[in-house]
């Protein structure tokens, strides 16, 4: 025989964490690649617009400074035209100098024949020591001629330049260096050797560097002058640009993808929960625990279906458990009955017959022709069959009425009795079935109850029955009464053995009795007890007993003293 290999299949947990892997983790981390690349890119684009505009405003800054100087100096060539004397023109030269700081010289100069190339082409860059020339003609050969600081051209260059980790390098026609910004000699021998050729003024362009594309290096040839300028873009501010940035938005992905994780992780873990109270549920059932409920963990993210399920199985639960009390029930119903009929036939098997061999035997005997019965003896076996007969009758009333207390369905016609007339006739029917000295204490008093005068009589010959059989023997019967409150209680007390209370509560049982059948003294069913407290409820009213160590046995009837 083939042996067919058994599938795995996976469980929710699995497959949710696969799911998330496919449809969640992987497109977020390809987004977060691309993402990247674009800012990257865009990030190279933003630095290589950046050094444009930085060389712009270089260049901006070298002219206006050329232009501001040169009409300075057009201004004090203009006023020493008009100053004839060579003493005053010193003055005025002197005075103009410490005016203005930004000459290191300030001077007259006569020039004969072919004008300097400072004197034709002002402002004049120096670019052998970076110093600006500035002349203005005085008349045909004499001019005057300042010479600008480089320290204050430099200031006046990058003062509007607040990126100072940006290398700018000034160069003279010749591609000599004039002015730099944080100036680094093994950069500027790069970029030196680098330098492209035949770029017109006003024109800029990249200078290549190893291929990097996200340092980009600019390059531009001033529009009104022959220096040129460049702007390096360092590795540490691709580094604090770029890269940086690159770490932040993979940090970002990073933390986004554990935060999914995790989302997922609880999410996930809240279900198994709740389908963990779905399992358990389902074995506690095939286990026979019936009222096993599924609770689950109940929110907004709880899933539509699993709700659905569980109050439905918890229906479904509830609905056998229902079926299974009530299949118990009829059980121990049926056990009852059992007993009950186990109980009935062993009562009436031997209850009656005590009283049916009377019946016989007397019976038999006034039938008998051979011998000749006195009319004394007769009425004696009569009165005997008769009291044996009304014990029989008594019985069965017993047994009659017992399905009509547990169903409730005695019918009940209460009325306002005398208490002590009611009393009278139940002593006297006692009396004639066996002597015992009773002590009523109610004769002269005017008490009332509410009650059914036949049930009431039928408590009453019972309870006074039961005092005969049990009480000790020569000892009185006392009845008293009291009405407190709208309610009448009737006391009876003899004299009895101790009975404690556990004891007690069963008396109000169905065939129970104080001597069990194997050491029984007494006749009975041991359903009187039973019968009293239906008959008394039935009628608005209850039954207690009480014994004392001292052999005292109380009984306590509580009825309504008046119409309710």
């Amino acid at each position: 025989m083939k042996k067919h290999s058994r599938i795995y299949r996976l469980k929710i947990v699995e497959q949710v964490i696969i799911v998330a892997l496919f449809s969640l983790i992987i497109p977020l981390i390809v987004t977060g690649i691309i993402v990247n690349n674009i800012n990257r890119q865009g990030l190279a684009r933003e630095l290589s617009k950046t050094a444009q505009i930085l060389a712009q405003t270089v260049d901006y800054n070298i002219y206006n400074i050329f232009k501001a100087d040169d009409v300075k100096i057009n201004e004090i060539g203009t006023a020493l035209k008009y100053i004839s004397s060579d003493k005053t023109k010193q003055e005025y030269i002197d005075e103009c100098s410490k005016k203005l700081d930004i000459f290191s010289s300030l001077k007259i100069e006569h020039f004969n024949g072919e004008l300097p190339d400072f004197v034709k082409e002002t402002p004049y860059l120096n670019s052998e020591n970076g110093d600006v020339i500035v002349s203005s003609a005085i008349n045909k050969n004499e001019f005057i001629v300042g010479v600008i600081k480089p320290e204050l051209i430099q200031t006046k260059i990058f003062k509007n330049i607040t990126d100072t980790k940006r290398q700018i390098y000034v160069l003279s026609p010749t591609n000599k260096l004039i002015f730099s910004l944080n100036h680094n000699e093994k950069d500027f021998e790069y970029l030196s050797k680098h330098i492209p050729a035949n770029i017109e003024n006003g024109a800029w362009a990249y200078i290549e560097d190893k291929g990097n594309e996200y340092q980009p290096i600019i390059y531009r040839k001033m529009k009104d002058m022959d220096t040129a300028i460049i702007v390096n873009t360092t590795k540490e501010i691709t580094e604090n640009i770029v890269y940086k940035s690159a770490w932040k938005i993979f940090t970002a992905m990073l933390v986004s993808t554990i935060a999914s994780i995790l989302i997922i992780i609880l999410y996930t873990y809240y279900l198994y929960i709740n389908i963990r109270q779905l399992f358990k549920g389902i074995i506690a059932l095939s286990k026979g625990n019936y009222s096993r409920q599924i609770r689950l963990l109940k929110n907004v993210f709880t899933p539509y279906e699993l709700v659905f399920l569980a109050n439905e199985f918890n229906k479904a639960a509830d609905e056998i458990n229902l079926s299974y009390s009530r299949l118990e029930n009829q059980n121990k119903e049926l056990e009852r009955l059992d007993k009950f009929r186990s109980n009935l036939i062993d009562t009436v098997s031997h209850e009656f017959r005590t009283p049916l061999t009377g019946i016989m035997g007397y019976t038999s005997r006034l039938m008998r022709k051979d011998i000749v019965i006195d009319e004394e003896t007769l009425n004696k076996s009569l009165k005997i069959i008769k009291q044996q007969c009304a014990r029989l009758s008594r019985m069965v009333e017993d047994l009659l009425v017992i399905p009509d207390i547990e169903g409730a369905r005695l019918n009940i016609s209460p009325e306002l009795i005398n208490l002590s007339e009611v009393l009278e006739t139940s002593i006297l029917s006692v009396k004639n079935i066996e002597s015992r000295e009773i002590i009523n204490k109610t004769e002269d008093k005017e008490i009332f109850v509410f009650a059914d005068k036949d049930r009431f009589e039928q408590v009453l010959i019972n309870l006074i029955e039961n005092a005969n059989k049990y009480g000790t023997e020569g000892t009185p019967l006392e009845i008293d009464a009291i009405s407190v409150k709208g309610k009448t209680t009737l006391i009876l007390k003899n004299s009895a053995e101790y009975v404690d209370k556990k004891t007690l509560n069963k008396l109000f049982e169905k065939f129970v009795r104080i001597d069990d059948k194997t050491t029984r003294t007494t006749r009975g069913t041991g359903l009187g007890l039973f019968i009293v407290k239906g008959l008394l409820k039935a009628m608005g009213g209850n039954i207690y007993l009480k014994s004392t160590p001292n052999n005292e046995f109380y009984t306590y009837i509580v009825l309504p003293a008046e119409e309710v």
